[in-house]
C-alpha cells in the first residue's frame, strides 16, 4: 500500500506513511472483505451506507491537513473507526462522528481493540458540535456545497479538507482559518460517494 498507492499518488509525509503503515486496515471492513482491504478502491461496509475511502485518496486528504501531534482532530463520517485511528496516531485527540449508532458502536469497539486512548467516536451531526473548535477536520464522504457548520468549527490556524461536488466530482478542498477570515485552495478531483451515502433532498432514490 504504501509503495504501490500512497507513494505513487503523491503522499510523502513520514508521518502519514508511518501510521497508515501501523493501522491494520483489515480490522475496519468487513469480514468477507478481509482479503481485499487494502486494494486502491472505495471499500463498502456491512451497513450499505458506509464505506472507507480508498487509501491514496484518504492518505492525500491526511497530508493535506497538515496535523500536528497536539492538535484537536474532528473526524467527519468515521464510519467503523480506520480514519479515526489513523488520525489519533497524527494528534493529540480524535473525536470521530458518525450518524449510525451501531456503527458508531462497532468503531469505538475496533479503536479498543488497538487500545487507542485519545480517540472516540460519537452519533451525531456537526450542527450539535457547535462552541467547540477543532485544529483540523477531515470529511470522509462528499458534501453538495460549501459546509459553512464545519466551517464555524475551525480554531484559528485551523484546516478543514473536503470534498465538494461539482458537476459529479468531488473536488478536495482545504479551508484555513487564518487572521484575514477563511480562504480555500482546490487540491484534487475524486471520486467518491456522498458523505453518509446520503442523496440531496431533491434527488429521487429508485
Amino acid at each position: 500500500m504504501i509503495d504501490s498507492q500512497l507513494r505513487p499518488s503523491g503522499v510523502i509525509d513520514r508521518r502519514v506513511l508511518s501510521v497508515m503503515a501501523d493501522v491494520p486496515r483489515e480490522l475496519f471492513v468487513a469480514a468477507t472483505r478481509r482479503g481485499v482491504a487494502y486494494v486502491d478502491d472505495l471499500q463498502p461496509l456491512a451497513s450499505g451506507q458506509h464505506f472507507l475511502l480508498s487509501p491514496a485518496q484518504f492518505g492525500r486528504m491526511v497530508q493535506l491537513a497538515k496535523v500536528a501531534n497536539d492538535e484537536r482532530v474532528l473526524d467527519v463520517g468515521a464510519a467503523s473507526g480506520y480514519s479515526t485511528a489513523v488520525l489519533a496516531g497524527l494528534s493529540g485527540e480524535v473525536l470521530g462522528l458518525e450518524v449510525d449508532a451501531d456503527v458508531a458502536e462497532q468503531a469505538n469497539a475496533n479503536l479498543l481493540d488497538l487500545e487507542i486512548q485519545n480517540a472516540k467516536v460519537v452519533v451525531g451531526e456537526a450542527s450539535g458540535l457547535t462552541g467547540q473548535f477543532f485544529d483540523a477536520i477531515i470529511v470522509e464522504g462528499a458534501v453538495d456545497s460549501e459546509p459553512h457548520d464545519l466551517i464555524a468549527l475551525l480554531a484559528p490556524g485551523g484546516r478543514l479538507v473536503v470534498p465538494i461536488l461539482r458537476r459529479g466530482v468531488a473536488v478536495v478542498h482545504v479551508y484555513v482559518r487564518n487572521d484575514a477570515g477563511v480562504m480555500f485552495t482546490s487540491e484534487f478531483d475524486a471520486r467518491m460517494p456522498r458523505l453518509w451515502n446520503v442523496a440531496p433532498k431533491d434527488e429521487f432514490v429508485f
